[in-house]
């Protein structure tokens, strides 16, 4: 839908200097005055209304074209001076039947309150055209054309009997009832209108399909506001629906509209224009008990995904809090070894490791170092070590973890990779053969 509407190409014409053409007022003996018949030679015509509180509250003016010619025609009005461009080129003005324009009908109304100030109406019209201009002032606000006798005017506004539509109440419409499917024939008619009215505080669902395997039917949807018919260039929503892709549409409730004078409402309408043949049209109110359902099935899926995504970065958090302390601890040699690891890979398997001796007795050998060259703590009973091939003795869990990170003794830099210790023949501490404990790894 156009958020405003602009007059578009009539607005060229109007950048010529404008002068005022003829004025009108009302005066005491006369509330209802025709003027003359109005030949304009050019795109614009301005005029001056003077509508006096003194006689009157409210002033119409309807304009009603008379030459055959298809033409645009704006009625604007704006007081104290004549609508006019400003410097940034938007057009300045009170008031402008938007729904004529829009419609491109022949007739135009403008209802305005009284003033002391003169009220400046200037028509555009995209060629010359020939219109007769009617002043009229009254106590209570006006309709436009008396709503057609298919309606009653309320407060300007014309609240239309059962079939008709419109500002004016012309135009001829099938109603929709709600939660009820009706079956529609509109290929006698190009312009098929329907109408639902409600008074909303509850939400709808619209449904429009067509079983036309040949047509395309075009849908227009419009909530009456500036303009109270939908047309191919002004409306809410529009579609091409076909036999297999149907129209669906929920419509959000709207405040009630209540009068001054009486205790009632405006109710809202919903104006559907059909273009096509055969289709079927499905009005379905949403009741609370869905919308709460709708709402609690939202609300479970967000909380799920929040939670999702929170557990996630929780995980994040601990596992990078876990790499900072482990990366706290570690010495200048573990960068080392971490180093070297990169440049020649892991040295040994699971299988390699069966290539050492463990033993926890004492170390007899007084050759042998005293201390562990990887934690620097005594070789004592209490844990379990091991012998390498080049003769140097290391705690098991030592000499386990050193091996993950590196392939060489950490005392003489000797090669432990399998190839090598399958070369190699390894000499054992010896100690007595009532000691020695062998540690066999499970095949995982």
């Amino acid at each position: 839908m156009f958020n405003t509407i602009t007059i578009g190409l009539l607005l060229l014409n109007f950048l010529k200097a404008l002068s005022v053409d003829f004025e009108i007022s009302i005066s005491k003996d006369s509330l209802y005055s025709k003027k003359r018949i109005v030949n304009t030679i050019s795109s614009n015509t301005t005029f001056i209304v003077n509508c006096y509180n003194l006689y009157a509250q409210y002033c119409s003016i309807e304009l009603n074209q008379i030459s055959i010619e298809a033409a645009q025609i704006a009625l604007l009005f704006l007081k104290g001076q004549a609508p006019f461009l400003d410097n940034k080129k938007d057009f300045k003005y009170d008031g402008m039947d938007y729904d004529s324009y829009v419609q491109q009908k022949s007739n135009h109304f403008i209802l305005i309150p009284s003033s002391q100030d003169k009220v400046y109406f200037t028509v555009l019209t995209n060629i010359p055209v020939s219109f007769d201009i009617y002043l009229r002032g009254s106590q209570t606000m006006l309709c436009q054309g008396d709503c057609q006798k298919n309606g009653k005017c309320v407060n300007g506004e014309c609240r239309c009997e059962q079939g008709f539509i419109g500002r004016d109440c012309s135009q001829r419409a099938l109603q929709l009832e709600q939660d009820k499917a009706i079956k529609i024939n509109g290929s006698h008619d190009p312009n098929f209108y329907c109408y639902y009215e409600y008074n909303g505080t509850s939400d709808l669902r619209l449904e429009i399909s067509t079983k036309d395997d040949e047509n395309e039917t075009q849908v227009y949807l419009l909530i009456p506001s500036l303009v109270y018919l939908p047309t191919t260039d002004f409306f809410n929503d529009a579609a091409i629906i076909t036999k297999g892709v149907p129209y669906v549409i929920q419509i959000d409730q709207r405040k009630q509209s209540y009068f001054e004078d009486e205790n009632s409402y405006i109710p809202d309408r919903l104006i559907i224009l059909l273009r096509g043949g055969q289709f079927n049209i499905s009005l379905d109110l949403i009741s609370d008990d869905n919308k709460g359902d709708q709402m609690k099935l939202i609300i479970i899926i967000v909380c799920s995904v929040a939670g999702a995504l929170l557990l996630c970065f929780c995980f994040f958090l601990i596992r990078r809090a876990k790499l900072r302390r482990s990366m706290d601890k570690q010495s200048p040699e573990d960068y080392e070894m971490r180093e070297k690891q990169f440049t020649y890979g892991r040295s040994l398997s699971k299988k390699e490791d069966d290539e050492f001796v463990t033993t926890n007795n004492q170390i007899q050998c007084k050759d042998l170092q005293d201390n562990c060259a990887i934690c620097l703590d005594p070789l004592s009973n209490q844990q379990p070590i091991k012998t390498t091939p080049c003769k140097h003795i290391f705690h098991s869990k030592c000499i386990e973890k050193w091996l993950q990170k590196n392939q060489f003794c950490p005392f003489c830099r000797f090669d432990l990779k399998i190839d090598n210790l399958k070369q190699q023949k390894q000499q054992h501490i010896k100690i007595p053969v009532s000691n020695q404990i062998r540690i066999v790894r499970r095949n995982n």
